[in-house]
Protein backbone atom coordinates (compact mmCIF):
# COMPACT_ATOMS: atom_id res chain seq x y z
CA UNK A 1 0.00 0.00 0.00
CA UNK A 2 1.07 3.56 -0.62
CA UNK A 3 2.14 5.52 2.43
CA UNK A 4 1.33 9.20 2.86
CA UNK A 5 -0.21 11.69 5.26
CA UNK A 6 -3.56 12.93 3.95
CA UNK A 7 -3.29 16.19 5.90
CA UNK A 8 0.12 16.90 4.36
CA UNK A 9 -1.24 16.19 0.88
CA UNK A 10 -4.23 18.46 1.49
CA UNK A 11 -2.04 21.30 2.73
CA UNK A 12 0.26 20.90 -0.26
CA UNK A 13 -2.57 20.86 -2.79
CA UNK A 14 -4.23 23.93 -1.26
CA UNK A 15 -0.92 25.82 -1.21
CA UNK A 16 -0.29 25.05 -4.89
CA UNK A 17 -3.85 25.76 -5.92
CA UNK A 18 -4.00 29.15 -4.23
CA UNK A 19 -0.78 30.34 -5.83
CA UNK A 20 -1.90 29.15 -9.27
CA UNK A 21 -5.19 30.96 -8.72
CA UNK A 22 -3.33 34.28 -8.54
CA UNK A 23 -1.61 33.81 -11.94
CA UNK A 24 -4.28 32.64 -14.41
CA UNK A 25 -3.10 32.42 -18.02
CA UNK A 26 -4.98 31.74 -21.24
CA UNK A 27 -4.64 29.32 -24.13
CA UNK A 28 -1.43 27.56 -25.05
CA UNK A 29 1.17 29.96 -23.70
CA UNK A 30 1.31 29.68 -19.90
CA UNK A 31 4.84 30.76 -18.92
CA UNK A 32 4.21 31.51 -15.23
CA UNK A 33 2.16 28.37 -14.74
CA UNK A 34 4.78 26.22 -16.46
CA UNK A 35 7.55 27.76 -14.35
CA UNK A 36 5.66 27.01 -11.13
CA UNK A 37 4.94 23.39 -12.08
CA UNK A 38 8.55 22.79 -13.16
CA UNK A 39 9.86 24.24 -9.88
CA UNK A 40 7.63 21.81 -7.99
CA UNK A 41 8.68 18.86 -10.16
CA UNK A 42 12.33 19.72 -9.54
CA UNK A 43 11.70 19.04 -5.85
CA UNK A 44 10.67 15.44 -6.58
CA UNK A 45 13.86 13.39 -6.87
CA UNK A 46 12.25 10.48 -8.71
CA UNK A 47 10.25 12.47 -11.29
CA UNK A 48 11.67 13.61 -14.64
CA UNK A 49 9.97 15.70 -17.30
CA UNK A 50 10.11 17.13 -20.80
CA UNK A 51 8.74 20.43 -22.06
CA UNK A 52 6.43 20.49 -25.05
CA UNK A 53 7.76 22.20 -28.16
CA UNK A 54 4.42 23.54 -29.37
CA UNK A 55 3.01 24.98 -26.15
CA UNK A 56 3.63 25.31 -22.41
CA UNK A 57 2.64 21.72 -21.71
CA UNK A 58 4.79 19.42 -19.58
CA UNK A 59 5.05 15.63 -19.74
CA UNK A 60 6.49 14.30 -16.48
CA UNK A 61 7.07 10.66 -15.58
CA UNK A 62 8.18 8.38 -12.79
CA UNK A 63 9.52 4.86 -13.21
CA UNK A 64 8.68 2.62 -10.29
CA UNK A 65 11.68 1.08 -8.56
CA UNK A 66 10.20 -2.09 -7.13
CA UNK A 67 12.70 -4.84 -7.89
CA UNK A 68 10.46 -7.91 -7.96
CA UNK A 69 8.93 -6.97 -11.29
CA UNK A 70 11.57 -5.29 -13.43
CA UNK A 71 9.84 -6.34 -16.65
CA UNK A 72 6.63 -4.40 -15.94
CA UNK A 73 6.21 -2.28 -19.06
CA UNK A 74 2.79 -0.93 -18.20
CA UNK A 75 2.39 2.84 -18.60
CA UNK A 76 -0.54 4.82 -17.26
CA UNK A 77 -1.21 8.54 -17.64
CA UNK A 78 -2.73 11.09 -15.28
CA UNK A 79 -3.81 14.44 -16.71
CA UNK A 80 -4.47 17.98 -15.48
CA UNK A 81 -5.41 21.04 -17.55
CA UNK A 82 -3.76 24.34 -16.57
CA UNK A 83 -5.37 27.17 -18.58
CA UNK A 84 -7.81 29.79 -17.30
CA UNK A 85 -10.66 31.89 -18.72
CA UNK A 86 -10.90 35.53 -19.87
CA UNK A 87 -13.20 36.42 -16.97
CA UNK A 88 -12.68 39.23 -14.45
CA UNK A 89 -12.82 37.67 -10.99
CA UNK A 90 -15.47 38.99 -8.62
CA UNK A 91 -14.55 37.43 -5.27
CA UNK A 92 -12.97 38.58 -2.01
CA UNK A 93 -10.36 35.84 -1.65
CA UNK A 94 -6.89 36.94 -0.58
CA UNK A 95 -5.54 34.79 -3.41
CA UNK A 96 -7.82 36.22 -6.10
CA UNK A 97 -6.55 36.74 -9.62
CA UNK A 98 -3.99 39.48 -10.23
CA UNK A 99 -5.20 40.01 -13.82
CA UNK A 100 -8.36 40.21 -15.90
CA UNK A 101 -8.28 36.42 -16.29
CA UNK A 102 -9.63 33.90 -13.80
CA UNK A 103 -9.42 30.22 -12.93
CA UNK A 104 -13.21 30.01 -13.11
CA UNK A 105 -13.30 26.34 -14.09
CA UNK A 106 -11.06 24.78 -11.46
CA UNK A 107 -7.97 24.15 -13.57
CA UNK A 108 -5.81 25.63 -10.82
CA UNK A 109 -7.14 22.86 -8.57
CA UNK A 110 -6.59 20.23 -11.26
CA UNK A 111 -2.93 21.21 -11.61
CA UNK A 112 -2.44 21.23 -7.84
CA UNK A 113 -4.19 17.86 -7.51
CA UNK A 114 -1.88 16.28 -10.08
CA UNK A 115 1.12 17.72 -8.24
CA UNK A 116 -0.30 16.09 -5.12
CA UNK A 117 -0.40 12.75 -6.94
CA UNK A 118 3.22 13.36 -8.02
CA UNK A 119 4.18 13.89 -4.40
CA UNK A 120 2.55 10.64 -3.25
CA UNK A 121 4.05 8.52 -6.01
CA UNK A 122 7.47 10.17 -5.69
CA UNK A 123 7.56 9.20 -2.01
CA UNK A 124 6.46 5.63 -2.84
CA UNK A 125 8.63 4.91 -5.89
CA UNK A 126 10.03 1.78 -4.24
CA UNK A 127 6.52 0.31 -3.87
CA UNK A 128 5.63 -0.17 -7.55
CA UNK A 129 7.04 -0.99 -10.95
CA UNK A 130 5.99 0.30 -14.34
CA UNK A 131 5.63 3.96 -15.35
CA UNK A 132 3.27 6.78 -14.44
CA UNK A 133 3.12 9.70 -16.86
CA UNK A 134 1.82 13.06 -15.66
CA UNK A 135 0.31 15.30 -18.35
CA UNK A 136 0.19 19.00 -17.47
CA UNK A 137 -1.86 20.28 -20.39
CA UNK A 138 -2.61 23.72 -21.82
CA UNK A 139 -5.54 24.95 -23.91
CA UNK A 140 -8.48 22.86 -22.72
CA UNK A 141 -10.79 25.86 -22.90
CA UNK A 142 -10.00 26.32 -26.59
CA UNK A 143 -10.04 22.62 -27.49
CA UNK A 144 -6.38 22.47 -28.58
CA UNK A 145 -4.25 21.35 -25.64
CA UNK A 146 -5.02 17.64 -25.70
CA UNK A 147 -4.36 17.45 -29.44
CA UNK A 148 -0.93 19.00 -28.92
CA UNK A 149 -0.17 16.59 -26.09
CA UNK A 150 -0.98 13.68 -28.38
CA UNK A 151 1.25 15.17 -31.09
CA UNK A 152 4.02 15.43 -28.47
CA UNK A 153 3.71 11.63 -27.91
CA UNK A 154 2.11 11.94 -24.47
CA UNK A 155 0.11 8.76 -25.13
CA UNK A 156 2.92 6.67 -26.61
CA UNK A 157 2.57 3.10 -25.25
CA UNK A 158 0.07 4.27 -22.60
CA UNK A 159 -2.28 1.52 -21.40
CA UNK A 160 -4.85 3.70 -19.62
CA UNK A 161 -5.51 7.32 -18.66
CA UNK A 162 -7.39 9.10 -15.87
CA UNK A 163 -8.39 12.68 -15.01
CA UNK A 164 -10.62 14.42 -12.48
CA UNK A 165 -12.65 17.63 -12.85
CA UNK A 166 -13.78 19.65 -9.82
CA UNK A 167 -16.92 21.75 -9.51
CA UNK A 168 -20.63 21.59 -8.74
CA UNK A 169 -21.88 19.60 -11.70
CA UNK A 170 -24.65 17.84 -9.80
CA UNK A 171 -26.11 20.27 -7.22
CA UNK A 172 -27.29 17.43 -4.97
CA UNK A 173 -23.87 15.78 -4.84
CA UNK A 174 -22.19 16.60 -1.48
CA UNK A 175 -18.71 18.03 -1.26
CA UNK A 176 -16.02 15.36 -1.38
CA UNK A 177 -18.00 12.87 -3.49
CA UNK A 178 -16.82 11.47 -6.83
CA UNK A 179 -19.01 10.85 -9.86
CA UNK A 180 -17.38 7.84 -11.55
CA UNK A 181 -19.61 6.54 -14.32
CA UNK A 182 -18.98 4.47 -17.44
CA UNK A 183 -20.17 5.53 -20.88
CA UNK A 184 -20.64 9.13 -22.07
CA UNK A 185 -19.98 11.68 -19.34
CA UNK A 186 -19.70 14.87 -21.45
CA UNK A 187 -20.90 15.79 -24.92
CA UNK A 188 -19.11 16.46 -28.17
CA UNK A 189 -18.74 20.18 -28.81
CA UNK A 190 -18.55 21.77 -32.25
CA UNK A 191 -18.95 25.31 -33.54
CA UNK A 192 -20.80 25.63 -36.83
CA UNK A 193 -20.56 28.62 -39.17
CA UNK A 194 -22.89 28.81 -42.20
CA UNK A 195 -22.13 31.54 -44.73
CA UNK A 196 -25.06 32.05 -47.12
CA UNK A 197 -24.44 33.94 -50.35
CA UNK A 198 -27.16 35.57 -52.42
CA UNK A 199 -27.41 38.75 -54.49
CA UNK A 200 -28.27 42.06 -52.90
CA UNK A 201 -30.98 44.35 -54.23
CA UNK A 202 -33.54 46.92 -53.17
CA UNK A 203 -36.28 45.55 -50.93
CA UNK A 204 -38.88 46.93 -53.34
CA UNK A 205 -37.58 44.72 -56.16
CA UNK A 206 -36.77 41.30 -54.60
CA UNK A 207 -37.09 39.59 -57.98
CA UNK A 208 -33.89 41.34 -59.06
CA UNK A 209 -31.82 39.67 -56.36
CA UNK A 210 -31.32 36.40 -54.50
CA UNK A 211 -32.43 36.76 -50.88
CA UNK A 212 -30.02 35.15 -48.35
CA UNK A 213 -32.33 36.03 -45.46
CA UNK A 214 -35.11 33.85 -46.87
CA UNK A 215 -32.53 31.12 -47.54
CA UNK A 216 -31.27 31.32 -43.96
CA UNK A 217 -34.80 30.88 -42.61
CA UNK A 218 -35.31 27.75 -44.72
CA UNK A 219 -31.92 26.36 -43.69
CA UNK A 220 -32.57 26.96 -39.98
CA UNK A 221 -35.88 25.08 -40.13
CA UNK A 222 -34.48 22.40 -42.40
CA UNK A 223 -31.55 21.55 -40.15
CA UNK A 224 -33.76 21.04 -37.10
CA UNK A 225 -35.79 18.51 -39.05
CA UNK A 226 -32.67 16.34 -39.43
CA UNK A 227 -32.83 15.76 -35.67
CA UNK A 228 -36.55 14.98 -35.61
CA UNK A 229 -36.73 12.91 -38.81
CA UNK A 230 -33.33 11.36 -39.53
CA UNK A 231 -31.85 10.54 -36.11
CA UNK A 232 -33.25 8.02 -33.63
CA UNK A 233 -35.27 9.72 -30.92
CA UNK A 234 -33.28 7.88 -28.24
CA UNK A 235 -30.16 9.84 -29.21
CA UNK A 236 -29.43 13.18 -27.56
CA UNK A 237 -28.58 15.76 -30.21
CA UNK A 238 -28.63 19.54 -29.88
CA UNK A 239 -28.28 22.12 -32.61
CA UNK A 240 -28.42 25.64 -31.19
CA UNK A 241 -28.08 28.38 -33.79
CA UNK A 242 -27.28 31.33 -31.58
CA UNK A 243 -26.09 34.10 -33.84
CA UNK A 244 -27.29 35.43 -37.20
CA UNK A 245 -25.78 38.40 -39.00
CA UNK A 246 -26.90 40.02 -42.22
CA UNK A 247 -28.23 43.22 -43.70
CA UNK A 248 -27.58 46.90 -43.10
CA UNK A 249 -30.87 48.67 -43.80
CA UNK A 250 -34.62 48.03 -43.55
CA UNK A 251 -35.14 48.22 -47.30
CA UNK A 252 -32.02 46.53 -48.71
CA UNK A 253 -31.73 42.80 -49.29
CA UNK A 254 -28.09 41.92 -48.42
CA UNK A 255 -25.58 39.84 -50.36
CA UNK A 256 -24.78 37.52 -47.45
CA UNK A 257 -26.01 36.18 -44.14
CA UNK A 258 -23.88 34.35 -41.60
CA UNK A 259 -25.22 31.93 -38.97
CA UNK A 260 -23.24 30.59 -36.02
CA UNK A 261 -24.15 27.93 -33.50
CA UNK A 262 -23.12 24.81 -31.65
CA UNK A 263 -23.68 21.07 -32.01
CA UNK A 264 -23.74 18.69 -29.02
CA UNK A 265 -24.15 14.90 -28.97
CA UNK A 266 -23.22 11.89 -26.82
CA UNK A 267 -22.47 9.62 -29.77
CA UNK A 268 -19.50 10.25 -32.07
CA UNK A 269 -21.09 8.28 -34.93
CA UNK A 270 -24.29 10.32 -34.67
CA UNK A 271 -22.20 13.48 -34.57
CA UNK A 272 -20.42 12.54 -37.80
CA UNK A 273 -23.73 11.72 -39.52
CA UNK A 274 -25.35 14.95 -38.33
CA UNK A 275 -22.48 17.13 -39.58
CA UNK A 276 -22.56 15.35 -42.93
CA UNK A 277 -26.29 15.99 -43.31
CA UNK A 278 -25.97 19.62 -42.20
CA UNK A 279 -23.53 20.24 -45.03
CA UNK A 280 -25.64 18.39 -47.59
CA UNK A 281 -28.97 19.93 -46.67
CA UNK A 282 -27.69 23.49 -46.32
CA UNK A 283 -26.17 23.37 -49.79
CA UNK A 284 -29.25 21.77 -51.32
CA UNK A 285 -31.55 24.41 -49.84
CA UNK A 286 -29.36 27.32 -50.89
CA UNK A 287 -28.82 25.90 -54.38
CA UNK A 288 -32.56 25.33 -54.84
CA UNK A 289 -33.06 29.02 -54.13
CA UNK A 290 -30.30 30.04 -56.60
CA UNK A 291 -27.83 30.87 -53.84
CA UNK A 292 -24.71 29.31 -52.36
CA UNK A 293 -23.44 28.46 -48.90
CA UNK A 294 -20.21 27.53 -47.17
CA UNK A 295 -20.07 25.57 -43.94
CA UNK A 296 -17.21 25.52 -41.45
CA UNK A 297 -17.14 23.11 -38.51
CA UNK A 298 -14.72 23.96 -35.71
CA UNK A 299 -14.24 20.97 -33.41
CA UNK A 300 -13.62 21.64 -29.71
CA UNK A 301 -14.21 18.15 -28.35
CA UNK A 302 -15.61 14.79 -29.27
CA UNK A 303 -17.75 12.77 -26.85
CA UNK A 304 -16.04 12.06 -23.52
CA UNK A 305 -16.63 8.32 -23.33
CA UNK A 306 -15.49 6.42 -20.24
CA UNK A 307 -14.24 2.86 -20.64
CA UNK A 308 -16.27 0.41 -18.51
CA UNK A 309 -13.32 -1.63 -17.20
CA UNK A 310 -11.11 1.33 -16.25
CA UNK A 311 -14.06 3.21 -14.76
CA UNK A 312 -15.01 0.28 -12.55
CA UNK A 313 -11.39 -0.19 -11.47
CA UNK A 314 -11.17 3.46 -10.42
CA UNK A 315 -14.51 3.23 -8.65
CA UNK A 316 -13.30 0.17 -6.69
CA UNK A 317 -10.11 1.98 -5.72
CA UNK A 318 -12.08 4.99 -4.48
CA UNK A 319 -14.42 2.84 -2.40
CA UNK A 320 -11.46 0.93 -0.95
CA UNK A 321 -9.29 3.87 0.11
CA UNK A 322 -12.18 6.10 1.20
CA UNK A 323 -15.63 4.50 1.51
CA UNK A 324 -18.62 3.58 -0.63
CA UNK A 325 -20.12 6.93 0.33
CA UNK A 326 -17.23 8.66 -1.47
CA UNK A 327 -18.71 7.59 -4.82
CA UNK A 328 -22.11 8.91 -5.92
CA UNK A 329 -24.56 6.02 -6.00
CA UNK A 330 -27.10 7.68 -8.28
CA UNK A 331 -27.14 8.01 -12.06
CA UNK A 332 -25.51 11.21 -13.25
CA UNK A 333 -27.12 12.64 -16.36
CA UNK A 334 -24.17 13.37 -18.67
CA UNK A 335 -23.29 17.01 -19.14
CA UNK A 336 -23.88 18.79 -22.44
CA UNK A 337 -20.62 20.64 -21.80
CA UNK A 338 -17.52 19.52 -23.69
CA UNK A 339 -14.04 18.44 -22.59
CA UNK A 340 -10.95 17.91 -24.73
CA UNK A 341 -9.91 14.98 -22.52
CA UNK A 342 -12.19 13.20 -24.98
CA UNK A 343 -9.33 13.14 -27.51
CA UNK A 344 -7.23 11.03 -25.16
CA UNK A 345 -10.14 8.63 -24.68
CA UNK A 346 -10.43 8.28 -28.44
CA UNK A 347 -6.87 6.90 -28.45
CA UNK A 348 -6.56 5.10 -25.09
CA UNK A 349 -9.08 3.55 -22.71
CA UNK A 350 -9.62 5.58 -19.59
CA UNK A 351 -11.95 7.53 -17.35
CA UNK A 352 -12.91 11.15 -16.72
CA UNK A 353 -14.33 11.50 -13.21
CA UNK A 354 -16.05 14.45 -11.56
CA UNK A 355 -15.37 15.53 -7.98
CA UNK A 356 -17.84 17.69 -6.08
CA UNK A 357 -16.30 20.79 -4.50
CA UNK A 358 -19.69 22.41 -4.02
CA UNK A 359 -20.10 25.27 -1.55
CA UNK A 360 -23.20 26.72 0.06
CA UNK A 361 -23.39 29.31 -2.71
CA UNK A 362 -23.46 26.57 -5.39
CA UNK A 363 -21.89 28.81 -8.03
CA UNK A 364 -21.37 27.06 -11.38
CA UNK A 365 -18.11 26.83 -13.31
CA UNK A 366 -17.31 29.66 -15.78
CA UNK A 367 -18.74 32.27 -13.42
CA UNK A 368 -16.90 35.36 -12.13
CA UNK A 369 -17.86 34.38 -8.56
CA UNK A 370 -16.85 30.71 -8.96
CA UNK A 371 -15.41 29.13 -5.84
CA UNK A 372 -14.56 25.64 -4.68
CA UNK A 373 -14.60 23.91 -1.33
CA UNK A 374 -10.97 23.04 -0.59
CA UNK A 375 -11.59 20.85 2.46
CA UNK A 376 -11.16 17.53 0.64
CA UNK A 377 -8.87 18.35 -2.28
CA UNK A 378 -6.48 15.64 -1.09
CA UNK A 379 -8.96 12.98 -2.21
CA UNK A 380 -8.47 13.30 -6.00
CA UNK A 381 -4.67 13.24 -5.51
CA UNK A 382 -4.95 10.11 -3.40
CA UNK A 383 -7.32 8.45 -5.86
CA UNK A 384 -5.02 9.17 -8.82
CA UNK A 385 -1.96 7.82 -7.03
CA UNK A 386 -3.65 4.73 -5.61
CA UNK A 387 -5.36 3.83 -8.88
CA UNK A 388 -2.00 4.12 -10.65
CA UNK A 389 -0.51 1.81 -8.02
CA UNK A 390 -3.37 -0.69 -8.35
CA UNK A 391 -3.29 -0.68 -12.15
CA UNK A 392 0.46 -1.15 -12.38
CA UNK A 393 0.27 -4.15 -10.04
Amino acid sequence: MLKYNSKEILDYVIKCRRYLHTIPELGLDLPKTREFVINELDNFKNIKYTKNKKDSGIIAFINGKKKDNKDNKKIIALRADMDALPIKEDTDFEYKSCSNNMHACGHDAHTAILLGACKILNDNADEFSGTVRFLFQTGEEIGKGAKIMIEENALKDVNAIFAVHVGSFAPDTPNGVFIIQEGPIMASTDKIIIKIKGKGTHGAYPQAGIDPIIMSAEIINGLQSIITREIESSETVILSLCKISGGSAFNIIPDTVEIEGTIRTFNNDVRDFFIKRIKEKSKLISNSMLGECEIDIIEYACTTLNDAEITNNIKNTAETIFSKEAVWNKYYKPSMGGEDFSYYLREVKGCFALFSTITEKNIPNHNSKFEINEEKLNMPSELMANWAFDFLK
